[in-house]
């Protein structure tokens, strides 16, 4: 396998850039794409940018200027919705993505609903799902399964969370993961996605202190799923 790991932001492919061997760094659009070399296997980074439009841009060219990636896998950190279940510093294992900020309700639609795709959520393909799971248990690290939500505005209302987490039933908010999924969807390209609770119960103070941490820890999961590949 040749994957190609996606992040939103250059600190959270940081720890993985540096215990990585980089062998080269090019431009993709806004997008910046390093391929790498980690105990004998080869692999790319790419780290999008945030938001919707910025994540299926940053899929779309890795895809198109290198056929040989064969799956996506978005590491990075998310804010909890639901602290008893993904607490904080959790790594939450993706099974499918919403984007709780598409509404076409007017027309008749149910919320999240993706017109052409006619789908509300995009599952996250079984292989890789079961790869990651497994390296959380090589390194004894406490994960959970959930839907995860994505919109293009940072959600820090706590009402407003609670009405998301209420509709879709999600573990996990964030600005980029189910449009990687989507753009991956089109393709027919595998696509799965881990992420570690960054903030689970006072977001701003959490965010600050656990970011590094958190960034860390998914990136350490990245590279043990490398070695499972």
């Amino acid at each position: 396998m040749r994957p190609c790991f996606l992040f939103a932001m250059e600190s959270e492919a940081e720890p993985m850039l540096q215990k990585a061997q980089l062998l080269r760094t090019e431009q993709i659009g806004f997008s910046k794409c390093h391929f790498c070399s980690y105990e004998g296997k080869e692999f790319y980074v790419c780290v999008s940018g945030i938001g919707k439009v910025l994540a299926s841009a940053a899929v779309t060219g890795a895809a198109l200027l290198h056929p040989e990636i064969d799956a996506f896998v978005n590491l990075g950190i998310g804010g909890s919705l639901d602290a008893s279940k993904a607490p904080l510093l959790c790594a939450v294992v993706a099974t499918s993505f919403v984007q709780h900020d598409m509404d076409t309700t007017f027309f008749g639609d149910v919320p999240g609903y993706l017109n052409g795709l006619n789908r509300v959520k995009i599952d996250a393909d079984n292989n890789l799902v079961g790869l990651l799971q497994d390296s959380c248990r090589d390194i004894d690290t406490l994960f959970c399964e959930g839907i995860i939500a994505t919109g293009d505005r940072f959600i820090s209302e706590e009402n407003e969370k609670r009405r998301i987490k209420e509709r879709f039933g999600c573990l996990l908010i964030d600005m980029e993961t189910a449009a990687f999924a989507e753009a991956c969807f089109v393709r027919g390209v595998p696509f799965a996605c881990l992420r570690v609770v960054s903030d689970a119960v006072d977001h701003e103070k959490e965010y600050a202190q656990f970011k590094p941490i958190a960034s860390e820890r998914a990136c350490l999961l990245g590279l043990r799923f490398l070695s499972r590949c």
